[in-house]
């Protein structure tokens, strides 16, 4: 669906939510404000991916949720219990070796810092049976704090546009 496709059918118009990265690839929202944690990565002038997102991983209101009611606050048990073919890893940002881990570690202590590191986070990725499309939930301490569905690759990078 290209970006005029999708405002018609919304009856809104779209606007950037982030700088533009290129004329090919960027972030559009809703310019009206509704459902502003539903953003769209534009790429090519086609709608490849939605995220569902809000800062400080608020609860979108109104609720946004896929076709079986999983959205923002959801369990990983729901997740499985919706979707039995799911895969657990950690989320990029929390992807370090053992000793990259325990290099970190070391380096806090040296510098003071006790407060504990805060728990990972996590993707939940379902895919399409086609296999060209997946649904990534990130999650920590077994909730789901933000979701994105679209088109591979794009839905599985961490940074849009890159």
């Amino acid at each position: 669906m290209t970006a005029a496709q999708a405002e018609k059918a919304l009856k809104a118009k779209l606007g950037s939510v982030e700088l533009p990265y290129t004329k090919d690839c960027y972030v559009t929202g809703r310019i009206d404000g509704h459902d502003s944690a539903l953003s769209y990565v534009i790429v090519g002038g086609r709608i490849v991916m939605m995220t569902v997102f809000l800062p400080g991983y608020k609860l979108p209101n109104p609720s946004i949720v896929d076709r079986n009611g999983i959205g923002v606050g959801a369990s990983e048990a729901d997740i499985r219990r919706a979707y039995p073919e799911v895969k657990k890893e950690r989320a990029p940002d929390f992807r370090d070796t053992e000793d990259a881990e325990a290099e970190f570690a070391r380096e806090r202590a040296r510098h003071g810092e006790t407060e504990p590191e805060p728990p990972p986070h996590f993707w939940l990725t379902v895919e399409s049976p086609d296999r060209k499309r997946a649904m990534v939930f990130e999650t920590q301490n077994d909730k789901v704090l933000y979701f994105s569905i679209g088109l591979k690759p794009q839905v599985l990078e961490n940074e849009h546009c890159t």
